[in-house]
């Protein structure tokens, strides 16, 4: 079965997203699917360019979300009651002798305790009167205590919120600074295997070279997981990493130009490669404290 994507799902962001990370989302987005960049990115860029153009203005984004959630206007409600020439009554009429009722009741216990209330010395009616005057306060209270319940239940579930958006799950699937390095290298003759084994607490994302400093691939080990990288080429130099936890899709390296990062960074390393047991070796925090560490600069430095 096709499910047609949202404007959210396409540009990777919540519903409740802000403005700023719309436009992050956009602009990494962008530099993956751009057509000057990617040739068959053309139908998916249109698809990012049209979701961000409706996100980012404040009124067609309302009106795209009261779509989404199957909203129904009062006013379309009542036009079609008319046009359909038939009225419901039942409810009004109920309501109006509801109403009736109470008015009579009212006015009749409004009459009682007027009446009570010249007689000095009705004790009962006095006591009547006292139990309403303390209980109507103590009612407002209890709903103003209510009240202020539910909004403060609202504003943790907001804080909430906003806090999973800013700080989402990297997934082992992404490649984040492919986009960044270009021209990734995918070799199907040689066709090599590397597994790599993440014992850390920490999330990595690797840059993998080869000769001559050429990069080869992008991606992603969480902690506790393994990844095989297939259809390298027969020589690999070093891998250039990250390490960090709580992963940022919108957090930017200014001076590098490059958009996604661990919020709780533990720097930039490199290993050499041949160092490790070839093609199958562990990530550890061990291992971080024997490899030599890289500037944000060296880290991102393209060929």
């Amino acid at each position: 079965m096709f499910l047609l994507q949202t404007h959210y799902e396409i540009l990777g962001v919540s519903t409740s997203a802000s403005d700023e990370q719309i436009k992050a989302a956009f602009r990494r987005l962008a530099k993956l699917y751009h057509p000057d960049k990617n040739p068959n990115g053309k139908e998916q860029f249109e698809k990012i360019l049209t979701a961000y153009e409706i996100l980012i203005d404040s009124s067609s984004r309302y009106k795209y979300d009261q779509r989404l959630k199957g909203f129904v206007s009062s006013d379309t409600v009542k036009k079609k009651t008319q046009s359909s020439g038939q009225k419901n009554w039942s409810f009004n009429e109920e309501e109006l002798k509801r109403r009736q009722y109470y008015q009579e009741y009212y006015k009749k216990e409004y009459e009682k305790y007027a009446k009570a209330k010249v007689d000095s010395k009705s004790g009962s009616t006095y006591n009547e009167y006292k139990y309403i005057l303390f209980a109507a306060p103590l009612a407002v209270a209890l709903l103003l205590f209510i009240i202020n319940a539910f909004n403060s239940n609202d504003e943790t579930n907001s804080s909430s919120e906003i806090e999973k958006v800013r700080y989402e799950e990297i997934k082992m699937s992404a490649d984040p600074y492919t986009s960044f390095f270009k021209l990734p290298i995918y070799d199907t003759v040689v066709s090599r295997v590397l597994e790599i084994k993440n014992t850390s607490d920490l999330d990595f994302i690797l840059n993998i070279y080869t000769t001559e400093n050429k990069f080869v691939r992008s991606c992603v080990i969480k902690s506790g997981y393994v990844v095989q990288i297939e259809q390298l080429p027969n020589i690999l130099t070093h891998i250039n990493l990250t390490a960090g936890t709580q992963w940022n899709g919108g957090k930017e390296y200014k001076t590098s130009d490059v958009i996604g990062g661990f919020e709780d960074s533990k720097g930039f390393y490199s290993l050499d490669l041949s160092k490790t047991n070839g093609w199958s070796f562990s990530l550890s925090d061990t291992l971080l404290k024997t490899i030599p560490k890289l500037t944000e600069a060296e880290f991102f430095k393209r060929d």
